[in-house]
């Protein structure tokens, strides 16, 4: 198990603690006379509320649920509120000692303050900056145990707790609430030494608020869009509705779909078949990338043969049913593949693009297998030199570029890594941004749209980069498309449209 698994089991663990301990000190209190009323009535719905408010907090956020879900969306800060009101309550009404009370209360605050701000980016409001800042600060902190999904996967949320206002009745209650308030105030802790690095995040992104696009006369700059949730069926059919809409108002020249191994055979793949087949008519490219099967860590374990095996055998069906004009064989191998799959050299990717490759070109000699670079270190340096060298059975190369924990300011330095990676070659290959986005619900809509223009602007000025696929349609699994759970279409897309028609041909 990797470092961030065992954390993220540890912190799941205490998050399950925290959600059983509310509930019990809601029923307690509940039935104590000699507490006051109010705090009774407060603590009594804030318990009631906690575990279907967690449930809309994540859901709310997903456009597969989102619409049946937004008009609660308010549940989940309200909630939170309601927690930050009983640990003030507690503290005036000193039924807790403030040496515990206030680290809770603060604990509280930060919650509240985050789901606050969420919500209002939900509803397409521009929330302060200091909520912004305090939102960037808490992703960091989840990130200590979930790595970097924390920035976009909704899953991750922290749990308030209640005040502890009830004298322990035995001596493993006494403990088990000791653990509980020391990992919320350690939460705290790390909440709070990450905020000044969380402020130059948040402000880092306005370096990108002028960029300028580089004009592209000939047309030979393509903008895609990647569309659907990662498959592990077909695509669901409100997916299909939003996003092929949302391609053919942007207009866009590339469509990506990443296809999880379960959905790269049978009735799941020529279910996407279909589903794209109307947009393909239009002359629009098509890229397409394996993902990683459910239980990829396992079964890489088990036998490193079998699973490539297994994936060449995707390659060739995907090749077959869909024939893709750019087909990457794995999603981020050096750092998506390291998250799920665990460790592999480089050296294994060499070997197995390599056989991608050849399966690939015998079933459509037209496809451009491609290589995806995205951690930027030197085990991806290696991968990169050798998918851009001449003779190399790689078609194109392509670069993964997001926005980080600190914002602008690691996508900064990856750009300029990618470039000079670039310049080893005087005849590079065909290369392409095949991932650009940012995160709204972390860094705010505005910066996402920063995110992506000083991409594209970059993009744009690099002679060998021939297109960027915009990450991601809409909010499924992940929180960073161009539509909101709730439907609504982010600021993003108002720049990926100046963007395509300042790069079409005659429009200058």
């Amino acid at each position: 198990m990797t470092s961030h698994r065992l954390l993220g089991a540890i912190y799941l663990a205490l998050s399950v603690a925290m959600i059983a301990w509310d509930i019990l000190m809601a029923g307690r209190i509940a039935k104590l006379r000699r507490i006051p009323r109010g705090f009774q009535t407060i603590t009594g719905i804030a318990g009631l509320l906690i575990v279907p408010a967690l449930v809309v907090a994540y859901t709310s956020e997903s456009l597969l649920y989102g619409r049946a879900i937004i008009l609660v969306s308010w549940l989940w800060p309200f909630t939170a509120l309601l927690f930050v009101v009983q640990a003030v309550y507690a503290l005036g009404r000193r039924l807790v000692t403030p040496l515990l009370g206030f680290p809770l209360l603060v604990y509280n605050i930060i919650i509240a303050t985050v789901a606050v701000t969420k919500f209002a980016i939900m509803r397409g409001h521009s929330p302060t900056e200091f909520g912004l800042a305090l939102n960037a600060a808490q992703a960091s902190m989840l990130g200590t145990f979930f790595g970097t999904p924390a920035l976009w996967n909704p899953i991750y949320i922290q749990v308030p707790i209640f005040a502890p206002s009830l004298p322990a009745r035995w001596g493993f209650t006494r403990l088990a609430r000791v653990a509980l308030a020391g990992a919320a105030i350690a939460m705290t802790a790390l909440v709070v030494v990450e905020l000044p690095g969380a402020y130059a995040s948040i402000r880092s992104y306005a370096s990108h608020a002028n960029d300028q696009l580089q004009e592209h006369p000939d047309g030979d700059f393509r903008i895609g869009l990647k569309i659907f949730p990662d498959l592990r069926s077909g695509p669901p059919p409100l997916a299909i509705k939003y996003d092929l809409e949302l391609a053919d108002t942007l207009d866009v020249d590339a469509i990506s779909v990443v296809v999880d191994p379960e959905a790269a055979r049978g009735v799941a793949l020529d279910s996407l078949a279909r589903s794209i087949e109307q947009a393909r008519a239009d002359s629009t490219l098509l890229i397409v990338a394996l993902g990683y099967p459910k239980k990829g860590e396992e079964e890489f374990k088990q036998s490193r043969e079998a699973y490539t095996v297994a994936r060449l055998k995707d390659v060739d069906r995907i090749a077959r049913r869909l024939k893709p004009d750019y087909l990457i064989p794995a999603v981020d191998p050096l750092e998506e593949g390291t998250r799920i799959l665990g460790e592999a050299s480089p050296q294994y990717w060499i070997d197995y693009f390599t056989r991608a490759s050849r399966i690939a070109h015998y079933i459509y000699p037209r496809i451009k297998v491609s290589v995806p670079i995205s951690s930027y270190g030197t085990r991806d340096s290696t991968l990169y030199v050798w998918a851009a060298r001449p003779g190399s059975p790689i078609d194109a190369v392509g670069f993964s570029l997001h926005a980080g924990f600190d914002g602008a300011t690691s996508l900064d330095t990856h750009l300029r890594v990618a470039q000079r990676w670039m310049q080893q070659f005087p005849k590079p290959k065909e290369h392409w941004v095949f991932a650009a986005g940012g995160y709204p619900l972390v860094h705010g809509e505005e910066n996402q749209l920063r995110t992506i223009w000083g991409v594209l602007a970059w993009a744009t000025a690099q002679l060998p980069i021939k297109g960027l696929v915009v990450y991601e349609g809409g909010d499924y699994n992940s929180v960073r498309g161009l539509r909101a759970a709730g439907g609504r279409l982010r600021p993003a897309t108002d720049a990926i449209l100046r963007a395509e028609k300042g790069l079409r041909p005659g429009t200058q």
